[in-house]
């Protein structure tokens, strides 16, 4: 989720009554810790690849979130001096906590595990959604305009809105005319990206855009095989690649002079709104003794 649902999460949980012996910072103090997790993102500024990698990873495991929580609430307590620590370590550790279960509904998942690098994901929410802006930031101030402050009917109304979705994501895979595996697209809950799920014997990945009401084909695409694509996945970065993907396909294939291109796209990440661009793409070059060389982009069919 973006920084601003968690943002205004931590908000609303540092203004319930169970942490009011912080002190009249207990709101600032859930906002910070609420987006603690995503300080993995620094990683990116050393390596992109490896910035990918471990994004969602320590700092959103169950190993470090007791370990942030620990952290932050020995720095707020003994600068603001207000409280108890197990006071400040509730915040933290809820704050943190909500960031986490935050993630899990987007697409990609998260490494809850770390440092096992499974990824858990419900793939119910687009990465920005406003209605998170609405039920967690209007709807608690418009009560407490009214003289009936309740931050947490925000957070109770979210739970309800990933309900919604978990049905309306339900009526669209009724749609699709074969199983298939459906990520949010943007304006989710309404708009979803599927494609099929290919077996041993496929050569091709089917895309569709659904809606609860409707399905709409949107092109077929190679599926990764052959001796090329086994020397891409002998690599580290290719593995790493493979492990990122929801759904690698094959966008380009050519060979000249015994070397093979590969271009390499995720259709988990396309969107009807621009459904030729592909914004995680890699393009892979195999010669003949296997040597792999990789180079990383948008792409566009």
């Amino acid at each position: 989720m973006e920084n601003i649902a968690h943002g205004l999460m931590g908000l609303r949980m540092g203004q319930l009554g169970a942490f009011r012996r912080v002190g009249p910072r207990a709101a600032l103090i859930g906002v910070i810790a609420a987006n603690i997790p995503d300080l993995d993102v620094l990683v990116y500024v050393f390596n992109r690849d490896l910035g990918n990698w471990e994004h969602r990873g320590f700092t959103h495991s169950l190993v470090g979130w007791p370990v942030l929580s620990l952290l932050g609430a020995a720095a707020s307590s003994s600068s603001l001096r207000t409280g108890r620590f197990r006071d400040h370590l509730g915040l933290w550790a809820a704050a943190i906590a909500s960031h986490l279960v935050l993630d899990v509904p987007t697409t990609w998942g998260t490494q809850l595990l770390w440092p096992d690098d499974r990824r858990f994901g419900l793939e119910l929410i687009f990465i920005v959604d406003p209605v998170f802006w609405l039920l967690l930031g209007l709807l608690p101030w418009w009560l407490a305009r009214r003289g009936r402050p309740a931050p947490w009917a925000g957070i109770l109304a979210l739970g309800g809105w990933f309900g919604v979705a978990f049905l309306l994501k339900s009526m669209a895979l009724t749609r699709a005319p074969e199983p298939v595996q459906a990520v949010p697209g943007p304006l989710a809950p309404l708009f979803w990206t599927g494609f099929s799920r290919p077996g041993p014997g496929d050569l091709e990945i089917r895309r569709y855009w659904l809606t609860p009401w409707s399905c709409e084909p949107a092109g077929a695409f190679g599926t990764p095989r052959g001796a090329a694509w086994d020397s891409v996945l002998a690599t580290h970065a290719g593995e790493r690649d493979a492990w990122m993907s929801i759904s690698p396909a094959v966008l380009r294939q050519d060979e000249q002079g015994g070397v093979v291109t590969l271009g390499i796209v995720d259709l988990g990440f396309t969107s009807w709104l621009d459904p030729d661009r592909f914004p995680f793409g890699h393009v892979y070059t195999v010669t003949a003794e296997g040597t792999v060389t990789r180079t990383t982009g948008s792409q566009r069919r």
